[in-house]
Parts: structure tokens; C-alpha cells; sequence
């Protein structure tokens, strides 16, 4: 995936246009999305933060649940910086989840709790509870 790609696929959010989006995410690998420059994210987080937020509520119930993790997980890396970030990840997850519930569970209940542990995520444990159909034990 290029860095050219990614930016099809903001325009493609931006434009609330899901056939383009579900055909790129059908194009590239959970692990293609995360191998794209780190450091032109970095220097584009909140155009890629507005990108994630905006995807979890466009992309349509046939992505799977682990390309959206595996999307969300920039939030941790490149996109650490922005304020409000590991959050900003807990809300994409429970966003894409409450709208298709498709995936594991238990893997978005790990993931929530690994943000919850995180320095930075104030506000996972607010996020978390609105999440359809699962509980974070204590």
C-alpha cells in the first residue's frame, strides 16, 4: 500500500464514499494499512485520526472487525501525540462495534482493557461501557 492509497482512502471518508472504502480495505491487508509510512502519519495524525473516526462509521459490516483494530492501533504509534489519543482509539473500536458487532468479542474487550491501562486513556472505561453486548471485569 502507498502512501497514495491512503490518501484515496481519506478522500474516499471524506466523500462519505463507502464503495471506494470497502474495495481498498477488500485491496489491502489488515497489515498493508499499518505499513504505510509512519512518519508522513505522524506528520498527518489529525487528517489520519479524522480519517479512523470517520471510516468506523461509513465501512459496512463485511470489513471485518480485525482491520478496524488493526487500523485503530495507529492511535498507539503514530498517532500517539495527538491529545486525547488513546481514547480517540477506544471510540473508533466501540464505534465500528456497536454499529456490526462482527468480530471477537473478546479481543475488543482485551484491546479496551489495554487501553484502559494506558497512561493516556482517561476516558476508555466511559467509552467502554457504552460498548453493545460486552463488560470490562475489573
Amino acid at each position: 500500500m502507498e502512501i497514495s492509497d491512503f490518501e484515496a482512502a481519506i478522500e474516499a471518508a471524506e466523500n462519505n464514499d463507502e464503495a471506494t472504502l470497502v474495495a481498498l480495505f477488500s485491496q489491502f491487508s489488515a497489515e498493508e494499512w499499518s505499513e504505510v509510512s509512519y512518519e508522513w502519519k505522524f506528520d498527518n495524525a489529525e487528517k489520519v485520526s479524522d480519517f479512523i473516526q470517520e471510516t468506523v462509521k461509513i465501512l459496512p459490516a463485511s470489513v471485518e472487525f480485525e482491520r478496524i483494530q488493526n487500523l485503530v492501533y495507529d492511535y498507539l504509534f503514530p498517532l500517539v501525540h495527538l491529545p486525547g489519543s488513546v481514547d480517540l482509539a477506544a471510540t473508533a473500536l466501540v464505534t465500528f462495534w456497536n454499529r456490526h458487532q462482527n468480530g471477537d468479542p473478546n479481543a475488543l474487550i482485551e484491546d479496551l482493557k489495554d487501553f484502559e491501562e494506558h497512561p493516556d486513556g482517561d476516558r476508555v472505561a466511559e467509552i467502554a461501557a457504552t460498548a453493545k453486548g460486552i463488560e470490562l471485569q475489573k
